[in-house]
């Protein structure tokens, strides 16, 4: 880059995150993106792990991530809680500290999604908590390749009952109490919706299971699948919800875009690859990564202590002509 900062593989022979220090005081995070394209950056190199930069505070991280943003994004469709802490700035996941979050792509049920992830560590844990990083081309290119076909065929439908009792609530998942307000979005963002009461909305989405990154071209995995799948439930709470609910209104699930359901041996596979893809690495208190969220995946590992991972998500990608051909189907 330039002899400001030393760039160089966060691990031996990773190809995927790169680790990005200062060499002097006049060195920032924002000087190193200057005169400089973000996209072809990430493009090449996946995920960028700066540390050691004065990055202090919630607003530190904010006046960044507005410097880099094309566009500031919000996390409207919610499917898990969060607090926001400052301008375009969010709170990770609030997910117990025992348990572990799968890696996935960030908001990959939505029609427009993240084109870049960004996490600031403005606490990291006292041991664990860290987020494995996984290329999701090599993913893609170890799932079983039959597996990989049947989905590129059939695609993958994720489908969600918002009644605030087991999972969200609509209006919180939605960001607005206007029922006319949810039915616009859904209509806009090619979701089927169903109000089942006024206190309960159902929807399904068809969507790829893979997406071709919008500057290279190459297609990556890309989905939420094996976390919206009731397997992704501990036996005794996915055995209670079948039992009181039924299939039909599970707070989330996920089938094949056929409407039929995923064998749980193919969403086991794809959660083993997804582990054997990680790079895990420790948070220190005051990192940033900034990722390509089509090209990398991430996760959660359980934790001890305190720990406050913050998120942004800018510069929003749009589907293309195909992918909105292939959601209207």
């Amino acid at each position: 880059m330039n002899n400001h900062y030393n760039v160089q593989p966060l691990v031996g022979g990773a190809s995927h995150v790169f680790l990005v220090t200062a060499n002097n005081s006049e060195a920032s995070i924002a000087g190193f993106f200057r005169n400089r394209n973000i996209d072809e950056i990430l493009a090449e190199k996946g995920a960028l792990l700066f540390r050691g930069f004065p990055i202090k505070e919630d607003q530190d991280f904010s006046r960044l991530v507005s410097f880099l943003a094309q566009e500031e994004l919000t996390y409207q469709e919610r499917s898990t809680q969060r607090k926001k802490t400052a301008k375009g700035v969010y709170t990770s996941t609030e997910y117990p500290a025992a348990k572990t979050i799968a890696n996935h792509s960030e908001n990959a049920f939505q029609s427009v999604v993240p084109g870049k992830i960004l996490f600031y560590a403005h606490q990291a844990a006292l041991k664990g908590g860290e987020t494995p990083i996984a290329d999701n081309a090599k993913v893609l290119a170890l799932i079983d390749e039959y597996i990989v076909d049947s989905f590129r065929q059939k695609g993958i439908r994720y489908l969600r009952n918002f009644d605030g009792g087991f999972d969200l609530s609509w209006q919180e998942a939605f960001q607005t109490e206007s029922k006319a307000e949810v039915e616009s979005y859904c209509k806009k963002n090619v979701i089927d919706y169903e109000w089942l009461s006024d206190s309960h909305l159902r929807t399904s989405q068809y969507r790829s299971a893979t997406r071709k990154h919008p500057l290279t071209g190459k297609e990556m995995w890309f989905n939420q699948l094996h976390l919206f799948h009731i397997t992704n439930l501990e036996l005794p709470i996915r055995q209670a919800l079948l039992a009181s609910l039924g299939r039909d209104l599970l707070p989330r699930h996920v089938v094949y875009g056929t409407g039929e359901e995923i064998p749980d041996e193919v969403v086991d596979h794809i959660r083993k690859v997804l582990v054997q893809a990680e790079l895990v690495f420790p948070w220190q208190t005051g990192d940033v990564l900034i990722a390509d969220n089509i090209l990398v995946s991430h996760g959660r590992k359980p934790f001890e202590g305190e720990r406050s991972i913050r998120v942004a998500l800018i510069d929003p990608v749009y589907p293309s002509a195909e992918e909105n051909a292939y959601a209207n189907r």
